[in-house]
């Protein structure tokens, strides 16, 4: 169930060549905007400058593409092949207040797989030329980088012909393009999501920060992902998307007024480790508005099909080496309609101050999980000693986690399950049992202690097969 020891040592070389890759680049000649007539002044739109450099840049072989100290506004600009887009330290790429600045991206094939949210409020489609609109576009391209010590700053644009008549463009788009470098930079105040992605492969995000604005990273479509040593203080989730093949995502502090981790879409080879994920969030939740929630909701939420029907299934995933605190549920995962699950497996995950829902690995319309696994688990839970909730009537789960009948596990349609070293315990009162197994073939339950240990009724059982303690 753990990654093989071919797919660690790909990934690690995938990651040590697009670094080398993208420092490569920098030493080629270095095309300063400035010198294109860019004023770093916060008021002269640059659009024209910027794009320029890059077209010059690009037509002579590639190189750096330099923004240097300043405030430089822009709308839309166009990423090319072997392009280094720098920023340096004190730089500013922000975008312009005026929605009619920036393009779209269209896709050339059928995209419908990537499209969510169904006829509701945030409904969105990968053909929807106003939802593809973006400060920074990159179609089709490759061996290109964004890097520096620089900001690229979204600016809240507000369209109320936008998603909740509010969102304006998203900060990057890369669609349909390989050997991408995004490194060092900061990322401020995006108008909808930071970065937005469509069908990548060979993609590395290293030590980037991520503040305010909606999705930090939403990917739908990768190959040969990683994610690491990243900051997020993201007013939505912090990570998001799905149709993921090998993606890692490692060594990033996570810190959300929504969901740390959301998966929509199927993926199989997912790797989440050494990340901690610590609530309420820093910044409000944008769609909040005026209420600025600012609670966490789920550090890891893996639902294919939770924003609408997402055929497919996840399989080899392996979460390890996490820490979560101060949030309304540690993990969920769950199936829906054409999805089904297999190969799961959680190591060494610690939980705190977990202050709404229990762990839970449910399938609804979607097919039953095969084998899933936690081992050296350690969770806290805020009790709650309201009687009426071990009469709750379990249904398909909305968006996110909810309230549920038991405090600290909860295992719907799964055919074997094995817990190991497991401790729940929960602070104050509680009147829930502990665990709650529907339609579990068979369950191990291997040195596992939870608070209530005693209670006949510690575990609820319906249609359940064999359930082994020891």
């Amino acid at each position: 169930m753990k990654r093989s020891m071919m797919q660690t040592v790909f990934l690690l070389a995938f990651v040590f060549y697009s670094l080398c890759a993208g420092a490569s680049v920098i030493q080629e000649k270095a095309y300063d905007i400035c010198k294109y007539g860019a004023k770093g002044d916060g008021k002269t739109l640059n659009t024209n400058a910027i794009n320029s450099a890059i077209k010059d840049c690009a037509e002579n072989g590639g190189g750096t593409v330099l923004i240097p100290k300043g405030n430089f506004l822009s709308g839309t600009i166009y990423l090319k092949d072997n392009i280094s887009l720098v920023l340096r330290k004190g730089a500013v790429l922000k975008g312009t207040a005026d929605v009619s600045q920036y393009k779209s991206y269209t896709p050339l094939g059928n995209f419908s797989m990537f499209d969510s949210g169904g006829d509701g409020e945030n409904a969105n489609s990968a053909i929807d030329p106003h939802w593809n609109r973006a400060l920074i576009l990159g179609v089709g391209v490759s061996n290109v980088s964004i890097e520096g010590e620089g900001v690229i700053d979204g600016n809240h644009v507000f369209d109320s012909e936008g998603e909740e008549n509010m969102r304006g463009p998203h900060t990057i788009i890369i669609a349909e393009s390989r050997n991408i470098l995004m490194r060092g930079i900061t990322m401020n105040c995006a108008s909808n999501y930071a970065f937005m992605a469509y069908k990548i492969e060979d993609m590395v995000f290293h030590d980037l920060e991520f503040n305010e604005g909606w999705d930090g990273i939403h990917i739908r479509g990768g190959k040969n992902i990683t994610i690491r040593n990243c900051r997020f203080f993201t007013g939505d989730d912090a990570i998001a998307g799905g149709y993921w093949e090998n993606m890692v995502i490692s060594d990033c502090h996570i810190n959300s007024s929504c969901n740390g981790i959301r998966m929509i879409m199927p993926a199989t080879g997912l790797t989440i480790s050494n990340c901690t994920f610590a609530g309420p969030g820093k910044y409000p939740h944008r769609t909040s508005k005026e209420k600025k929630r600012n609670n966490m909701l789920s550090a890891i939420i893996l639902q294919p099909g939770g924003w609408g029907k997402a055929p497919g299934e996840i399989r080899d995933i392996y979460i390890h080496d996490v820490s979560i605190d101060n949030m309304n549920n540690p993990l969920m995962i769950v199936l829906n309609e054409g999805n089904t699950g297999d190969n799961i497996l959680v190591e060494r995950m610690k939980a705190t101050r977990i202050n709404q829902a229990a762990v839970s690995i449910e399938s609804w319309k979607g097919g039953t999980f095969g084998n899933v696994a936690f081992r050296d688990i350690s969770i806290s839970y805020e009790g709650n000693k309201n009687p009426e909730l071990k009469n709750l009537q379990v249904s398909q789960p909305p968006a996110d986690s909810r309230l549920l009948p038991c405090w600290g596990w909860y295992v719907r349609n799964v055919r074997n399950m094995v817990l190991e070293n497991v401790v729940l315990n929960y602070r104050g009162e509680e009147a829930r049992p502990a665990f709650w197994l529907n339609n579990v073939g068979k369950a191990e339950l291997i040195q596992v202690n939870y608070t209530g240990s005693e209670d006949v009724g510690a575990i609820m059982r319906e249609n359940t097969g064999t359930v082994i303690k020891r």
